[in-house]
């Protein structure tokens, strides 16, 4: 076997494992913040209610572009949560596929593309939203495809994808523009065609074609302009230490790297170090940012970071083969740790109920049925809940004060930390993590 063969091999081992238990991790319960929040609880609540929009300040992502969530629509309907989590987990994979096919048509050796391929794929990021109903990895997707296209002088093929992406987050209109920027303004033709819809439905439930943008829910969306300034001269540092979800060891030096390739790279290989930049810069704008953001524009910038880093001299080959493979080594050993709290449900020693009822303390203002208490009252009741964020667990039927209707009567009230005299009902029950039922008077 010849030292190149090895050398992919040990590079390509922690891709696959992460791959591996990745895959593991979309057959346990969600518990990310927002995919119980909106993400999930959007398309169940259509599945409940067929009910799009929700007006008030709980769910008002209600009315922004939802082309994932509408996906999940059937696949919660059939799966639950394991076919949003599976569409999370093959976008993962779909990035590092057409990631390869970049590379390739940019004629590098095996070697570099297996490089590329981990630099992304094993990301503590990248790993916990393939195991996630998250929407960041999807939204990636459609973006690498489209930059796949655009290299391929394939504009309006590429424009179509961008308008599809623009579908899954209005934060697209910062991919949208950079792109435009880039390959030219006649992708922004295919881009309105297949994203006015979106833009269509917000204006008609709200009169703001990009809810909530610009509304009094957002009024600080962006950095002051001395805190963009000094995001920017930070910008390595801030990548390699987010201020929320870890990326890699490496990131800071892809992205110095792909700086570099602004004023040494030409054609094609110029656009791509732009997309990259530029692309990650407008994620330092936003207040606050978050390391979520920067997946869209992480191919690009490995891409345009080995395009310089292939032309060091051939010696330092074995620099960049040795931190990548540290780097994955040491986002698996992460991943591991973390992965062991749901080895009792894998297992089967604990019930979906059991192991949310484990994590209620990472799980704030989350309705979890600790005992199937709600689960087993009267079917066909009418539930109000308070004082509860994320509800994509609640096995009924259901209003929240924020858009209820005054007028309507509820059987029952949901709610923690409520006081008693303040109900006009009598509080019937309050399971293992606070959580109250009250029932109601008539």
């Amino acid at each position: 076997m010849g030292k190149s063969k090895i050398i992919v091999y040990l590079l390509g081992l922690p891709v696959v494992l992460l791959a591996f238990l990745n895959l593991c991790l979309v057959f346990t319960p969600e518990i990310g913040f927002d995919a119980l929040w909106y993400h999930l609880t959007l398309p169940k609540l259509w599945l409940l209610k067929k009910q799009y929009f929700f007006p008030g300040g709980l769910l008002y992502y209600s009315v922004m572009p939802r082309l994932t969530e509408m996906l999940f629509i059937p696949l919660i309907h059939f799966t639950g949560t394991i076919g949003p989590k599976l569409l999370q987990f093959l976008s993962g994979l779909g990035i590092s596929y057409y990631l390869w096919l970049i590379t390739k048509k940019l004629n590098f050796k095996v070697v570099y593309q297996i490089i590329a391929v981990s630099l992304f794929y094993c990301t503590w990021l990248v790993s916990w939203e393939s195991s996630s109903a998250y929407i960041d990895l999807f939204r990636s997707f459609l973006e690498t495809v489209a930059l796949f296209y655009f290299l391929n002088k394939k504009w309006f093929v590429g424009g179509i994808l961008l308008g599809l992406a623009l579908g899954t987050k209005w934060l697209v209109l910062f991919s949208c523009l950079i792109y435009a920027l880039v390959f030219g303004w006649r992708i922004l033709l295919p881009i309105g065609l297949v994203s006015f819809p979106w833009f269509l439905i917000s204006y008609f439930y709200t009169g703001n074609p990009i809810y909530p943008l610009f509304s009094p829910l957002i009024q600080n969306g962006f950095q002051s302009w001395w805190g963009i300034v000094k995001n920017f001269a930070l910008a390595p540092l801030l990548f390699t230490f987010p201020f929320d979800d870890f990326i890699s060891p490496l990131v800071g030096i892809i992205f110095s790297l792909s700086f570099l390739g602004l004023f040494l790279l030409k054609g094609d290989h110029r656009k791509i170090s732009l997309i990259g930049i530029l692309g990650a810069l407008s994620t330092l704008i936003l207040s606050p940012p978050s390391a979520r953001f920067l997946i869209p524009f992480l191919p690009a910038l490995i891409v345009s970071a080995l395009l310089i880093y292939q032309k060091l001299p051939q010696k330092l080959e074995s620099v960049i083969i040795l931190f990548t493979l540290l780097s994955s080594l040491i986002i698996l050993g992460l991943r591991l740790f973390a992965f062991q709290k749901y080895l009792p449900f894998l297992s089967r020693q604990q019930t979906r109920n059991d192991f949310l009822t484990s994590m209620s303390p990472r799980l704030p203002d989350t309705f979890i049925d600790s005992d199937d208490y709600v689960k087993n009252l009267p079917p066909k009741s009418r539930f109000l809940i308070d004082k509860l964020h994320n509800l994509y667990y609640f096995p009924r039927d259901f209003d929240h004060t924020s858009w209820a209707n005054p007028n309507q009567k509820y059987d029952y009230l949901i709610s923690q930390n409520e006081d008693t005299k303040t109900v006009t009902g009598k509080l019937i029950h309050t399971n293992q993590i606070g959580i109250q039922i009250f029932k109601l008077n008539d």
